[in-house]
């Protein structure tokens, strides 16, 4: 005999519907199903209490024991989405051969991210949006132009300072350097790879990579 609310017939995606309330692994699955929702629409619009159930596999009541509603389940995507912000940056710094080359790929880990995921990124930089981890991402690349200033390969003064200024580039290349757009295709042919590290070279005064 089903639960109450749930079928045994395949999702779309063709995964057997989840049991009502399985515990942990089922609100993580309402947060997959609610990314991957996201990502596949690019619309926000798209984040209903309907929609997210449809794409985890059950009924729309079987959400309430894990969020009481759309707006948890999109603060549950807005933490999982900078987490995985971190998580890439933090696999770019580790990857690099030395700090300087570490800043690169950091910085090329946080705008493709932006590329890949806009619908997210962009909701992750609302004024609605909020996770407590928000900063951590950021916090990373501090921390490694700091130890850039200590062993010689960065003449940064500032750290910190050169951190928001090259956050705050890197930021506008994630979100305006959208190859289909008309307006901006009229700027002419951009290296986007080549711009991000004259970006993280002159606003983190990389000197040389040791």
């Amino acid at each position: 005999m089903e639960p109450h609310g749930v079928t045994s017939e395949p999702t779309p995606r063709g995964r057997a519907r989840n049991p009502r309330g399985a515990g942990a692994r089922l609100h993580d699955e309402i947060v997959d199903a609610a990314v991957t929702l996201l990502d596949e629409t690019g619309d926000p619009s798209s984040l209903t209490l309907r929609g997210v159930a449809r794409a985890t596999g059950v009924k729309a009541p079987s959400i309430y024991p894990h969020f009481d509603g759309i707006d948890e389940i999109v603060t549950a995507l807005i933490e999982h989405s900078f987490s995985q912000l971190e998580s890439d940056v933090s696999d770019a710094l580790a990857a690099a051969p030395s700090l300087g080359d570490g800043l690169h790929a950091a910085a090329h880990a946080y705008v493709r991210f932006g590329w890949e995921h806009p619908a997210r990124y962009r909701l992750m930089f609302a004024a609605s949006g909020y996770a407590e981890h928000a900063v951590n991402a950021y916090t990373l690349v501090e921390q490694t132009l700091t130890h850039c200033v200590a062993d010689g390969t960065s003449t940064s003064t500032d750290p910190h300072r050169d951190t928001f200024l090259l956050w705050v580039a890197l930021h506008g290349i994630a979100t305006l350097e959208k190859p289909g757009r008309a307006e901006l295709l009229r700027l002419g042919p951009i290296d986007r790879d080549a711009a991000i590290d004259d970006l993280v070279e002159r606003l983190a005064k990389i000197t040389h990579r040791p």
